[in-house]
């Protein structure tokens, strides 16, 4: 039986989750290796990692360190994204 693939949204939700993780939730720019993130998510196809890094890229929510890319960070609006939302808290 092949297993469904993930839809796109959630392919790139957890590709920045992963990137986030794996920087033990420090701001950016705090760097790790794209095999790492690969590893992290348990895909065996590197052109699918990487094209949903091209993607986050191109939004924004990801910089990389060269083309082709061994390391990924989180930009700020990438972290802003996969954050929970604060519903309203009051601040002080």
């Amino acid at each position: 039986m092949v297993a469904k693939p993930p839809n796109a949204a959630q392919f790139i939700s957890d590709l920045l989750n992963a990137v986030r993780d794996l920087t033990g939730h420090r701001p950016p720019p705090t760097w790790t290796h794209i095999d790492k993130v690969q590893r992290k998510l348990g895909i065996g196809s590197a052109d699918a990692v990487e094209a949903a890094i091209r993607l986050s890229v191109a939004k924004g929510w990801l910089r990389t360190d060269g083309d082709p890319a061994s390391s990924v960070t989180l930009t700020v609006d990438g972290v802003k994204l996969i954050e929970p939302k604060s519903g309203g808290r009051a601040g002080g």
